[in-house]
């Protein structure tokens, strides 16, 4: 399982359940600890050219929430390539990563100003 960080604690929480919920071997990534997609494919590959696929290192993507806004590059690090590169792979992503795939996808995200994230209100949904 790759993980990768989009710097927000949560992530920790993300990987200590992943650790004690599956056999899988958990990697954690920081996504600027790259300064693109093929840099941390090449990583992979032990330096060698990096043409084999991320299938073949990891069963499948988290995206880790975080903040800023997908359609800056500055927030997201390797994010959107690991995206765009990776269309037969499982990705889940969380907040800003499940944002993040929405983007890549052609999806408007709408700022909904009327609450903040940690508030709730009642709503009527009518037929």
């Amino acid at each position: 399982i790759l993980l990768i960080d989009n710097h927000d604690s949560y992530t920790y929480n993300l990987y200590q359940h992943l650790s004690t919920t599956t056999t899988q071997p958990v990697t954690v990534v920081m996504n600027d600890a790259y300064s693109s997609w093929g840099d941390f494919m090449q990583h992979l590959s032990g330096n060698a050219s990096p043409t084999n696929s991320l299938r073949d290192h990891f069963d499948c993507v988290i995206l880790s929430p975080g903040p800023g806004q997908p359609a800056c590059s500055d927030d997201m690090g390797i994010v959107l390539e690991a995206i765009r590169s990776n269309s037969d792979i499982p990705i889940l992503g969380v907040c800003l990563g499940h944002q993040a795939l929405g983007y890549v996808y052609g999806n408007d995200k709408v700022r909904n100003n009327l609450l903040p994230d940690d508030m709730s209100s009642d709503y009527i949904i009518s037929n």
